[in-house]
Parts: C-alpha cells; sequence; structure tokens
C-alpha cells in the first residue's frame, strides 16, 4: 500500500492549486493525487480557446509536476476509511495518507441520447477527439449558447468548419447578457459563418456512417428538421 504525507483525490486545477500551497510549506513531503482523467493537472479554459489559435499543447499544464508527486490517472475512489487513513480506488488498490484533500470537481449532465456520438466539451480528452474530427470532418453542430458552447463556435468557425449552433434561448448568452448584446452576438457570429439556430432544443441524435444525424424541434412547437454532421459537441 503506498502511504502519501498528502493525498489529493481529483486532478484538476484544484489539485494543482492545492499542490503548489503544499508546496509552499513542505517541500519533501510525499504527494499522491488520484484523477480519473488521463493527464496532469491542466488550464482548462484554452481547450476552448487558444489551443484552437494556434498555442501549443504545452501551453496548458500546470506547474504541479516533481519527483515527489505521484499520480494515479484513470482511477476512481470508492472509499474512503478516515480512521484507518486510507483510501479505496476502483481497481482495488489501497492509498495511504496522513492528510487527505477531496478536489474531485464535476461532471456534466449528459444528454439523454446520441451516446458517444455527442461529445460533453469538458477534457483534454475531449479536445482530443474533437480535433481528430476536425481534421477529416467539415461540418459540426454545437449544442448550447453560453460560454463554452459559443466559444466552440468560434473556435471552429476559425478553422474554416461549418458550424451550426442550437439552443433554446432567443440569442447566444441570453442568460447572461442584456438582451441587445445576446441579440448582437447572434449578428456577429452569423457574420463570421456560423448557421445560428435558435429557439430550438436538439432531441434526438443517430449514428450516420462516420457521423451523425440530428433531429432538432422549435421550442414553440413549429416543428421538427434533420441535420447531418461530422461531429456533435454539447
Amino acid at each position: 500500500m503506498p502511504d502519501y504525507a498528502y493525498l489529493i483525490v481529483g486532478g484538476g486545477m484544484a489539485a494543482a492549486a492545492a499542490i503548489t500551497g503544499i508546496r509552499e510549506v513542505d517541500a519533501t513531503g510525499t504527494i499522491g493525487v488520484i484523477t480519473a482523467e488521463a493527464d496532469p493537472p491542466y488550464n482548462r479554459p484554452p481547450l476552448s480557446k487558444r489551443l484552437w489559435s494556434g498555442n501549443p499543447l504545452s501551453s496548458i499544464w500546470r506547474k504541479a509536476n516533481s519527483s515527489t508527486v505521484t499520480y494515479h490517472q484513470r482511477r476512481t475512489v470508492l472509499t474512503i476509511d478516515p480512521e484507518g487513513k486510507c483510501v479505496t480506488d476502483h481497481e482495488g488498490a489501497i492509498h495511504g495518507f496522513g492528510k487527505l484533500l477531496l478536489a474531485t470537481g464535476s461532471r456534466p449532465r449528459l444528454l439523454p441520447f446520441g451516446g458517444d456520438q455527442v461529445i460533453h466539451y469538458r477534457t483534454l480528452d475531449d479536445y482530443r477527439r474533437v480535433r481528430q474530427l476536425a481534421e477529416h470532418g467539415d461540418r459540426f453542430a454545437i449544442i448550447g449558447g453560453g460560454f463554452i458552447g459559443s466559444e466552440m463556435a468560434a473556435a471552429l468557425a476559425g478553422i474554416g468548419k461549418r458550424v451550426s449552433l442550437i439552443f433554446p434561448e432567443e440569442a447566444i448568452g441570453s442568460r447572461i447578457y442584456p438582451a441587445g448584446l445576446a441579440r448582437s452576438l447572434n449578428g456577429l457570429f452569423r457574420s463570421r459563418g456560423v448557421d445560428i439556430i435558435s429557439r430550438a432544443n436538439v432531441v434526438g441524435c443517430e449514428a450516420n456512417g462516420g457521423g451523425s444525424i440530428l433531429t432538432i424541434a422549435d421550442v414553440d412547437g413549429g416543428g421538427e428538421r434533420l441535420l447531418n454532421v461530422d461531429g456533435v459537441i454539447a
């Protein structure tokens, strides 16, 4: 059983900040990190921004690596024994600790259709998958008109892809921005070639060869339409 002075459950930005904080007061104490991700901590905002405008992948890594930090990747914790000072992961491995920090972050809510056809965009693995699709695919649908949805629409349009941005509100960012500003964003995105499909919901997604067929329903009950795309991002 590996024993760590500090054990962190979760491998995101909070874990990276904790490692930096620990090192400010303890330069040598062993640190273990159990994370569901396949990569060490990284900054998430560039996944929908700067990585699409030319920044190298190496620019996203957090300064959270050293010879005294051990990562247990693609692992999830099943049980915590505070009295025994240990946790057990899903592979049955037991990890002991002196101090334990839970920094597990969150998961996106999954749409009730589409399965693996829909990329619920959050992680570096998701970025890699969309980047690979973009090497061969030309047409993309993005479900959601908030921050990440609009950023991904801008990113993909910026590399010459045909993008449909689908959301139930009247305009991009309607839940965040004043109405006039939100409507102006619709016009801005359309001027950059993005197909804005507002006041609509995606209600179905089926595989179609190497791509997907989306079923889109108007929120006012005006009917349904189909959209063929090479990739779907939620």
